[in-house]
Formats: C-alpha cells, sequence, structure tokens
C-alpha cells in the first residue's frame, strides 16, 4: 500500500467516525412546549401512516427521525392528535424535517410535514 492510498484510509475512516457520530448523538430535534407536542404528533404520524412506510422500514434495516422543527406561523392555531385520538390545539403553525436513516447511521431520504394551521379572526 502506497503512502497516498494509506492517507485516503485515513481519511475515509475519519468521515465514517464523523457521520456515525452525528447521526447518532447530534440530528435528534430537542425541542420544549408547543414543538414537542407537535414533535410528538409528527412521530405518531410517520409510524401508523403507510406512505411513510417502506420496504426497508418493514424489515427493520432503516428508521426515521424528526431533525428540526420550525414555527412558520406566529399567529392563529394548529389542531393536532397525539396519543389520545382528541383534538388538541397548538398555538401557531409548524413544521417538521423528517431524515430516514439505514442502520441509524446513513441518511437516505428526507421530508417535510407541515401542521393544519388556521388563522384566527381577531374581533375589535
Amino acid at each position: 500500500m502506497t503512502k497516498r492510498e494509506k492517507s485516503m484510509l485515513i481519511v475515509i475512516l475519519l468521515l465514517l467516525t464523523i457521520l456515525i457520530c452525528k447521526s447518532l448523538f447530534f440530528d435528534e430535534a430537542q425541542v420544549t412546549g408547543d414543538a414537542l407536542l407537535f414533535k410528538e404528533f409528527v412521530e405518531k404520524t410517520i409510524d401508523t401512516d403507510e406512505k411513510h412506510t417502506n420496504f426497508l422500514e418493514k424489515i427493520g434495516i432503516a428508521n426515521k427521525r424528526v431533525v428540526a422543527i420550525k414555527k412558520t406561523h406566529m399567529e392563529g392555531t394548529s389542531s393536532i392528535s397525539i396519543y389520545d385520538e382528541q383534538k388538541r390545539k397548538i398555538s401557531g403553525a409548524y413544521q417538521a424535517k423528517v431524515r430516514g436513516y439505514i442502520l441509524y447511521i446513513i441518511p437516505y431520504k428526507e421530508f417535510r410535514i407541515n401542521s393544519e394551521w388556521s388563522e384566527e379572526k381577531v374581533k375589535k
């Protein structure tokens, strides 16, 4: 093995280590309040909805994680249902970025889910 091949192998191993650490420890969204309720709603939705599930996830090779939550509207409300199937209202509108991983490490797809937002009219 030449010196150049050894250095390329070291670079590949270093980048693979960085990818593993990023995927396992830093990609999960850390949120509180209404954003946490929306995150739980999105996790329930992607687990139960067939359009977000593929063959790799059914056999256990792939999984999905919510990696980011962004508030898109400050006013108004969004309706969500989490565990008890009752509709709850959260303030504003949210967008979640969901990423699919193979073996919990290698990202292979990404999609976004928006909350159902309705604008409240302020009476004067």
